[in-house]
């Protein structure tokens, strides 16, 4: 029974082979031309898309590194034109001092009231003889008002580290702030 089974699946499959075998022997050409002409036609199209394309994106970054370029050069003016801003800025500060004009002592005084510091500028630029841009921007902040250090706080601990003040009051370029005979200096009247 079983060898009958796989005969007639055999015979069937056969039947089928044939009938398809028949088909494609008679079937036209023409349609499967026609179908590849189309296929044809829908490649080439997408070719040319492809192309376009490509040349558009080229054209696109070729836009983009021009900008690019352009954006580097104003961004070189631009630092040029800060550089010498700040330049005029220092020059005038300094004709300022050779013409007696000093800022205001900055009175410095702890959250609490307890503990006054006083800076002159005068004494750090007529006795001294020291520049503006000598502390100005790189220790202080050239602005008025209590917010004049950069990041952290004026505090004696930090300038015995080396930051503000201690920048020069290190015991070589100036009085150590660690000097216990030199508080009055800047400590005139602590409440």
């Amino acid at each position: 029974m079983r060898k009958n089974g796989n005969t007639l699946q055999t015979v069937r499959f056969a039947t089928l082979l044939l009938a398809v075998m028949f088909a494609l022997a008679f079937v036209s050409p023409f349609p499967v031309q026609a179908e590849d002409d189309e296929a044809m036609k829908y490649l080439e199209k997408a070719r040319l898309d492809a192309e376009k394309a490509k040349a558009d994106a080229a054209k696109a970054m070729a836009e983009a590194e021009k900008a690019m370029a352009e954006a580097d050069r104003a961004i070189a003016e631009a630092e040029k034109n800060k550089a010498a801003a700040r330049e005029a800025k220092e020059d005038a500060m300094e004709k300022m001092v050779e013409h007696g004009y000093f800022p205001d002592d900055i009175s410095l005084d702890t959250p609490d009231g307890s503990v006054r510091a006083v800076f002159s500028h005068k004494k750090h630029t007529q006795r001294e003889r020291l520049r503006c841009i000598e502390c100005h921007p790189k220790v202080f902040v050239m602005k008025k008002g209590k917010n004049v250090v950069k990041g952290g706080a004026l505090t004696m601990e930090e300038m015995k580290k080396g930051k503000y003040c201690g920048n020069c009051h290190n015991g070589h370029k100036a009085f150590s702030v660690n000097a216990i005979d030199s508080c009055k200096r800047c400590h005139p009247k602590n409440r």
